[in-house]
């Protein structure tokens, strides 16, 4: 192995552990956090973060061109889709007045 190759497979590590780690701590906000705005932050930025550096991963340990294509494709759908819909999921729940179940402190002076 030469040194581009090894310092790859570093990059590609830190890419994937780096990703792995966003979206635990996504997995992490879903559950802890006590209201759909502060799960919805949660499932946009930690989401594609995570998801961005898995993909990144993916793409620099691949060496084909069609799955390199694949994997941009991919990488681009996510990064379209995610926002509009957490958007779309934050939008519907002020326009139908979603109150959360547990109190928030704002909530209890209220």
């Amino acid at each position: 192995m030469d040194f581009l190759s090894i310092l790859r497979h570093l990059f590609v590590y830190v890419c994937f552990i780096t990703g792995i780690y966003f979206l635990v701590s996504t997995a992490v906000g879903m559950i802890r956090f006590p209201d759909l705005h502060t799960r919805l932050h949660a499932g946009s930025k930690c989401l594609m973060a995570g998801g961005i550096f898995v993909l990144m991963g993916c793409i620099v340990q691949e060496e084909s061109v069609f799955v390199l294509l694949k994997l941009l494709v991919l990488l681009l759908f996510l990064l379209i889709t995610n926002p509009i819909a957490i958007h779309v999921i934050g939008r519907f729940s002020v326009h139908v007045h979603f109150l959360s179940k547990t109190p928030v402190k704002n909530d209890i002076n209220k």
